[in-house]
């Protein structure tokens, strides 16, 4: 699957690549013979009124093409070099895709502009009428510019950045993208959450610090207990072995419950938040080999049953 998505990625890559490649030679060729275009469309070149005013119209038609394709590509080029970073650190990098989603609006409206300009509308009233518009749609649009200064300041003081793994409102998962708006998470199960901005109170950022996995295993109440605990502690190192994305030394935090029928053993595994649950179930499944390995009942026997293993151990030896 991943495979797949790898290859599907770099054919979209090398899509975009040529479509833009594309448009700038449609461009570049529509601007070298734009005179010649013109001259030969300014003439009247049908009997028919309606149909020479439309190939008049083809001039304004190319430099528009031209103005589009031009916007189309100035975003493409803003787009990979945030895509890039260039040596930024995370932090610079989501700097950067806010910055260029800026551009890309800017560039849009200024390219709207310029296409109605050429088209004979007096951009300086619309500008003015746009101004004015501005305004009462800022009295009402309040909570979009909330967004998008709280976006900023996120990145600004690198409360979290692309990458981290976080708790937002009670959802954990990893921040796949903070734009001018809203911010993304994936959680382990690539389910997305969107949230804006201005609506982000409270965040427990788990990246920042090493974690520590906490995992359980059961043993029967008949095992001894000081042989099992020695047993683990011993293996601790080959486990650390054989669990790569362990970080650090492994602790044995004790009994957490016991009662009759089982008694419950609790230990601090040391890892990267993103690896936190691979973590707990390799070690679960090292802890269950080695205790199989030795014989020793590792899941919550019934007193009965309890019973009947005292007498079974009893009559083999």
């Amino acid at each position: 699957m991943e495979g797949r998505k790898t290859k599907h990625g770099i054919l979209k890559e090398v899509f975009q690549y040529i479509f833009v490649l594309i448009l700038i030679g449609l461009a570049v060729t529509a601007y070298i013979f734009r005179e010649n275009i013109a001259t030969f469309f300014a003439q009247d070149l049908s009997n028919i009124d309606l149909i020479n005013v439309v190939l008049h119209w083809v001039p304004n038609i190319l430099i528009s093409f031209e103005i589009i394709m031009l916007a189309i590509v100035i975003n493409f080029v803003i787009k990979m070099l945030a895509k890039c970073g260039f040596g930024l650190t995370d932090k610079g990098k989501t700097l950067a895709n806010i910055f260029a989603s800026l551009i890309k609006w800017i560039v849009i409206i200024v390219a709207l502009f310029w296409i109605l300009s050429i088209w004979g509308v007096n951009t300086t009233t619309l500008l003015a009428s746009a101004g004015i518009l501005a305004l009462v749609v800022g009295l009402g649009a309040q909570s979009l510019i909330a967004d998008i200064l709280a976006g900023i300041f996120i990145v600004i003081e690198g409360e979290y950045v692309v990458g981290d793994i976080v708790v937002i409102d009670g959802w954990r998962g990893k921040i796949v993208s903070i734009g001018i708006r809203t911010t993304q998470l994936q959680d382990v199960g690539g389910d997305v959450k969107i949230v804006n901005n201005s609506d982000i109170r409270s965040v427990i950022n788990q990246t920042k610090h090493q974690s520590v996995a906490n995992c359980t295993i059961s043993v029967a109440s008949n095992e001894n207990l000081e042989n099992v605990e020695n047993l683990i502690k011993n293996a601790f190192p080959e486990i650390k072995q054989k669990i790569p994305a362990i970080t650090g030394d492994i602790i044995y935090k004790g009994v957490t419950d016991i009662n009759e029928i089982r008694v419950e053993l609790l230990f601090g595994v040391p890892c990267f938040e993103e690896d936190l649950y691979q973590v707990q179930r390799d070690f679960n499944r090292q802890l269950k080999i080695l205790l199989d390995k030795n014989n020793i009942s590792s899941f919550a026997t019934p007193a009965i049953m309890v019973e009947e293993t005292k007498k079974t151990k009893k009559s083999t030896k």
